[in-house]
């Protein structure tokens, strides 16, 4: 008999980014012992082992931060050519817009871009991108 278990596609770039999440977690509760007060006190060297710790898992989470924006890149690479441009068009009207709703309104779409970059999902960048492209051509 054979089992009907379907594998749920993993997302590297959502992984690495949970992981990042939960890493800097840890590291900051380290540093939230290290600094309150304990009873007995912790010695210097105890402080400083603490300090060091937290150091690395806070350099792990930023490691894996950067393997989460590689792997998002590395999805959505037959588009990037194009979010450059979109972005540099943003930027382009920025400069020279003079009606304070439309800044807002592209400024606006241009962080919702950035927002979905920063979250790693790759239809949610493209989908951003299309938006204020669209918006650019209005």
């Amino acid at each position: 008999m054979t089992s009907d278990v379907r594998k749920i596609p993993i997302d590297p770039a959502a992984q690495a980014l949970e992981l990042a999440k939960l890493f800097n977690d840890v590291s900051f509760a380290i540093d939230e012992y290290r600094l309150s007060e304990q009873d007995p006190p912790l010695s210097k060297s105890e402080k400083s082992r603490l300090k060091n710790v937290a150091q690395g898992m806070e350099d792990s989470a930023h490691y894996l931060t950067a393997e989460a924006i590689g792997a998002t890149l590395e999805a959505i690479q037959p588009q990037l050519d194009n979010i450059k441009l979109i972005t540099i068009q943003a930027k382009t009207q920025l400069e020279v817009l003079k009606d304070a709703e439309k800044v807002i309104v592209v400024a606006t779409l241009a962080l919702n871009l950035g927002t979905a970059m920063a979250a790693g999902n790759p239809l949610s960048i493209i989908a951003a991108a299309d938006e204020l492209a669209e918006t650019l051509t209005a």
